[in-house]
């Protein structure tokens, strides 16, 4: 324990330096617009600020501390997790900023504390890849400790969606649970479904004891509905099933948001847009665009725009090709697709084909962020719990976009979207957002 405090503190300190490090990085990149940007005031100095670090940064600690940012679950789990605790714990901070804002009577730049949070999230966000990976290596990956599956049999879930190095112990028995905790280096234990519900108590009581906190799976009787979460009657525990819908008022900002982030996207991307219309029209016979029905927002169906990547005709030529298809489910994937152009596998490989799609989300048809659409003979297709991907509008990127896309099988892709669904909030989707870049540039599971 000792030795996981001092490397807590270590981190913690690297990321108050970066933040000193940010504000003073803001000052010097505002001072250079001072007089290129029309209104914009000169900077105050930079000591006008002391103040401000003076009640940030214990905040901005105290909110790290909260979210668990600096644990090691969250340190060595899945990248998106990171994000999304470190954008929590700037909002702790942004918000003691604008209270302070509000009431200080000294001149402050605003737009100053804005460069701040922006470039400080950035920093704090890729220093966290080099102490993530340094924290494996002193203290190594947080293990999930799982009872009750058989040898070589991988739970994807606990990898996939907590990030968790699993290890499975068969013996279940609470004497060799007890020996296995004692020998340190187990972060979590899972009880798996086929664990007898009578033997639960004692293995519960050995974690307890030995202070490794539990995961009991139940058995769903959903059956496609909403999660539920437990509640505790007198002694015994009940799943308590109750439709939850998204906040309205945060729908109505995410909806607007995407309007604007598409106008913006559609600006800047104009250059790529032109070149990338002329490469597909220079190149290959038809047209430009591919404009498919896909199933929206509760299966109904709109007109998606893609560039072109396939050989004019490629639709037709679809059912023959379905012996060859790599994924499970109804959908339809293929590494090398014979129908894809020369510029067609370079524009899917670096995603360019999307960008079309930014029209998409500024007609409404589309959101920035949701479970990407897919074409209606295929959304008619998914049955059960999958459907429930459909309760919210499809997007550009997703979890499963930044989560490896084409890597991930149909079943662990259905489980990304429809926990993107149950956990949706417009700070997942400033994560996912985010996350996006790297994996684009990474150009993983792309084809």
């Amino acid at each position: 324990m000792r030795g996981e405090r001092a490397w807590k503190r270590i981190i913690l300190l690297q990321d108050l330096v970066l933040l000193v490090a940010s504000l003073l990085a803001a000052g010097w990149v505002r001072e250079r617009l001072v007089g290129v940007v029309p209104g914009l005031k000169p900077t105050v100095p930079a000591n006008e600020y002391a103040h401000l670090l003076l009640v940030f940064l214990p905040v901005w600690a105290l909110g790290a501390d909260r979210h668990g940012l600096h644990d090691v679950t969250t340190l060595t789990g899945p990248p998106l997790e990171r994000l999304r605790r470190l954008l929590m714990t700037q909002a702790w901070g942004a918000v003691v900023l604008a209270l302070i804002l509000m009431a200080a009577q000294a001149p402050l730049n605003r737009s100053l504390i804005a460069a701040f949070l922006a470039i400080s999230t950035v920093v704090v966000a890729v220093a966290k890849i080099p102490q993530g990976r340094w924290v494996e290596r002193v203290h190594g990956r947080a293990v999930a400790l799982v009872l009750g599956l058989k040898r070589g049999g991988r739970p994807g879930e606990i990898e996939l969606l907590r990030g968790r190095k699993v290890e499975v112990l068969e013996d279940w028995t609470p004497a060799a649970l007890r020996e296995r905790l004692q020998e340190g280096g187990v972060d979590e234990l899972v009880v798996g479904p086929v664990v007898p519900r009578d033997a639960v108590p004692a293995l519960l009581a050995v974690s307890d004891d030995v202070g490794v906190p539990a995961l009991v799976a139940v058995e769903r009787l959903d059956h496609g509905l909403s999660p539920p979460r437990a509640e505790l009657i007198g002694r015994s525990v009940y799943l308590s099933y109750e439709r939850s819908e998204p906040d309205r008022p945060a729908l109505l900002v995410k909806a607007i948001l995407d309007r604007i982030g598409a106008a913006l996207g559609l600006v800047l991307a104009l250059p790529l847009l032109v070149l990338a219309a002329a490469a597909v029209r220079l190149t290959s016979r038809g047209p430009v665009f591919f404009v498919q029905e896909r199933g929206g927002l509760n299966g109904h169906p709109f007109r998606m725009m893609k560039f072109r990547t396939m050989r004019l005709g490629a639709e037709g030529e679809r059912d023959a090709l379905l012996a060859a298809n790599e994924m499970d489910g109804p959908v339809f994937k293929i590494a090398r697709d014979p129908r894809v152009t020369p510029v067609g596998a370079w524009l899917r490989r670096t995603s360019l084909d999307e960008l079309p799609q930014l029209v998409n989300v500024l007609l409404g048809h589309m959101s920035l962020v949701g479970p990407r659409p897919l074409p209606v003979l295929e959304t008619r297709e998914l049955t059960g719990s999958h459907r429930r991907r459909l309760s919210m509008k499809p997007g550009i990127t997703c979890l499963w976009q930044v989560g490896g896309r084409n890597e991930v099988g149909f079943q662990e892709w259905m489980s990304l979207d429809l926990a993107y669904v149950d956990h949706w909030s417009l700070g997942l989707d400033l994560a996912i957002l985010l996350r996006t870049i790297p994996a684009l540039l990474s150009r993983r599971g792309a084809r």
